[in-house]
């Protein structure tokens, strides 16, 4: 018999206005057996992160209403615990791109364009999981 996969285990902040692409990304991480959690703006978002500290991944749109952008929301998680991982997620390729780029280059970070495919995001995430683990051991 199998041990169960760690993934399994692991918990995912999705950040995301759009009700219906949220939908399809909390649909997308528990087909793959992780724990989601959502927020519908990058203040929520921040406020998610702060009160549950099992959160292991942060999946988030860089461009949201609510005067915080998800390039800011991650640059405040990543004061409160520096190795957090996070997906940003933007369909403005120049704005967004923009805003990510005012971000730190660090491995902990990755960056997918809209509309993203999701058969390949869980793997990107997997990855992420897998790096994060190799570079702590």
């Amino acid at each position: 018999m199998e041990a169960p996969s760690n993934k399994n285990q692991r918990t995912i902040l999705i950040v995301e206005d759009d009700a219906e692409v949220r939908d399809l990304a909390v649909t997308m991480f528990e087909s793959e057996g992780y724990t989601v959690l959502t927020a519908e703006n990058a203040v929520i978002g921040l406020e998610t992160f702060k009160s549950n500290p099992e959160i292991d991944l942060v999946f988030t749109d860089v461009i949201m209403p609510g005067g915080v952008t998800g390039v800011e929301m991650t640059k405040r998680i990543l004061e409160l615990r520096p190795d957090a991982l996070v997906l940003l997620a933007s369909g403005y390729q120049d704005k967004g791109a923009a805003l990510i780029d005012s971000t730190y280059n660090m491995d902990n970070i990755a960056y997918v364009d809209k509309p993203y495919d999701v058969d390949e995001i869980p793997g990107i995430v997997a990855s992420m999981f897998d790096n994060a683990e190799a570079s702590s051991a």
